[in-house]
């Protein structure tokens, strides 16, 4: 059985999707800077964090020392299986094992490099992105796309796993 869901979560996306599966399969969650004294070696787990430059944030701390059941990648860009592959090889994890939750941009929890390099980014997409007017939204304005639905697929999984 899992032992707990665990998150990084920087704007708060990210933990309210842990809080919401953790709800459904009725397991604990823990911000990842908590489960040093919350978990043991090899404890299955869920692991959900934000993405970074096609990094899952904070994989290395939990990849190696736990079971993983599963990674949760949120991030701000609309599902693309393109984008799933590229996490998967950048990361080195099993693609099934991958569930890509579409998060958002929250540009008053951003701060300093973070909410620079989200602002960059968006000035990129607009050169490129000009009839993509809801994505040019996202990284000039934020927005949230949190939903339980986006939760689907993770939760069957792990119904099928256990």
């Amino acid at each position: 059985m899992i032992k707990a869901i665990v998150y990084n979560s920087k704007t708060g996306f990210t933990k309210e999707y842990a809080k919401i599966l953790s709800k459904k399969i009725n397991v604990p969650c823990y911000n990842l800077k908590e489960i040093k004294n919350k978990l043991n070696k090899n404890d299955k787990i869920a692991y959900l964090a934000w993405i970074c430059a096609g990094n899952i944030t904070g994989i290395n701390k939990v990849k190696n020392k736990y079971d993983v059941i599963c990674y949760g990648a949120v991030g701000a860009f609309p599902k693309d299986e393109n984008y799933i592959n590229t996490l998967v090889s950048g990361n080195g994890i099993e693609k099934e094992k991958l569930f890509y939750l579409r998060g958002g941009i929250d540009f008053n929890k951003l701060k300093g490099f973070n909410k620079f390099v989200v602002k960059i980014v968006g000035k990129a997409l607009e050169s490129k992105e000009k009839e993509n007017k809801e994505l040019l939204k996202v990284f000039n304005e934020g927005a949230s796309f949190v939903d339980e639905k986006n939760l689907e697929d993770i939760d069957n999984y792990l119904k099928t796993v256990f």
